[in-house]
């Protein structure tokens, strides 16, 4: 090795040593800003005070739009934190997404979401980004399981007036995924649950199914003394469901093959409507009469 390189070599041995503790403190100080923009809980917040940390968490994401090269790999672990405060989860998701919406950082944002605290999100916003990963192919089976904890969430389509509850909000965010991924979850979680409306958000999931596991499951909570009466009642009109296709479904069934109408419904439900929600429900009687 000549006397050039050998000093070429060293000159850049010695600069990767001093840039490393620069680095170093440059990624100490981005988690410690993350971690005290992120202090708060909007829900705990009055409206003034709202507006007010609004614009110092514009400030933060225009700082990190600017050095996008500096803040993801601290927004990647710092949300992958089992401590992290919870509405840095959501809103350091969002804001990750948009930066890298790639299918590695999608799958980072949705295990994040899932563990933040749904009182200081917008249930709408919720709903239509973890609906929006759905259409992209991702794993939103935790993200979506996740409204399970919240009665009342709800989301609002204006361009079709359209009202969600949990137990539809729930459907749209995982049916357009393909089963494999969140059946056999989501009917562990229905026999454990026991809230009365996510009961009910499960079963109407485990009927859109259509699966000899989702039919039992349906029966045996429809059979089981030690759950709500309201909520047997409902499984049991569930699979008077199945029995009770219809002429007209029966007919369109025999045109078409069990794969293809699954197919379909997984394609309906990335669109967001009632039309939407109307089809599914012809598609899946068809289904239940082609199973019979």
């Amino acid at each position: 090795m000549g006397g050039v390189t050998r000093v070429v070599l060293a000159l850049g041995i010695l600069t990767a040593f001093m840039m490393a503790p620069a680095v170093a403190q440059d990624d100490a100080a981005l988690r410690q800003e993350i971690r005290a923009t992120y202090s708060f809980s909007p829900h705990e917040l009055t409206s003034q005070q709202i507006s007010e940390k609004s614009g110092v968490l514009d400030a933060f994401w225009a700082r990190a739009k600017a050095r996008k090269d500096v803040y993801l790999p601290v927004l990647r672990s710092e949300l992958a934190r089992a401590d992290t405060r919870p509405f840095f989860l959501y809103d350091g998701s969002m804001l990750l997404l948009s930066l890298s919406d790639t299918p590695s950082d999608r799958r980072v944002a949705l295990k994040a979401i899932a563990r933040c605290d749904l009182r200081d999100v917008q249930h709408t916003e919720y709903f239509r980004q973890v609906h929006r990963l759905a259409t992209l192919g991702e794993d939103t089976t935790e993200a979506a399981l996740h409204i399970l904890g919240e009665p009342k969430f709800t989301a609002f389509i204006p361009q079709h007036a359209l009202t969600l509850g949990q137990d539809y909000a729930l459907v749209y965010m995982v049916l357009p995924v393909d089963p494999a991924r969140w059946l056999a979850l989501a009917l562990s979680r229905l026999a454990a649950e026991t809230d009365p409306t996510a009961q009910k958000s499960l079963l109407l999931l485990a009927w859109y199914a259509q699966t000899r596991e989702a039919d039992a499951a349906i029966l045996a909570l429809a059979a089981a003394t030690d759950k709500p009466a309201a909520s047997r009642e409902y499984a049991r009109g569930l699979l008077a469901r199945n029995s009770n296709a219809g002429l007209l479904a029966t007919v369109m069934a025999l045109f078409r093959s069990e794969k293809s109408l699954r197919a379909q419904r997984r394609e309906l439900m990335k669109r967001v409507s009632d039309e939407a929600l109307i089809e599914l429900d012809q598609k899946t009687a068809q289904l239940a009469a082609k199973r019979k």
